[in-house]
């Protein structure tokens, strides 16, 4: 994945953790991913994969995009019984909506991603 392409525009005040990156789609998917996402993706919640702990990535990111947008838009029960609840529990967020969440966790997966898994 060439995701680290996207520059870093710098983190906002007091989310060090999750840096606004440059691009109005990754922007408006950081905003998006603070509000419904980060309240289990922050902590594990339901075994949420934490975006700072590349391990736990590992295998979701060899899955295509496409499924784990499926998996974020109609909710997703996995073999360890993790759960993803459809559209993070927010009903009213579009698929494009949700899809930017995905792609700005993404980039913060990349950007924890240990030098020893780069490609």
């Amino acid at each position: 994945m060439a995701l680290l392409a996207v520059a870093v525009a710098g983190p906002a005040p007091g989310d060090e953790r999750f840096p606004v990156f440059n691009g109005e789609l990754l922007q408006s998917g950081r905003e998006i991913w603070l509000e419904n996402c980060l309240g289990c993706h922050g902590d594990g919640t339901a075994d949420a994969p934490r975006p700072e702990i590349y391990a736990e990535w590992r295998a979701r990111i060899e899955q295509s995009r496409e499924v784990l947008y499926r998996h974020a838009i109609e909710g997703f029960f996995g073999p360890d019984y993790s759960m993803m609840p459809p559209r993070g529990g927010n009903p009213s967020l579009s698929d494009a909506a949700v899809q930017s969440a995905v792609d700005y966790m993404l980039e913060l997966v990349e950007i924890y991603r240990p030098p020893a898994e780069q490609e």
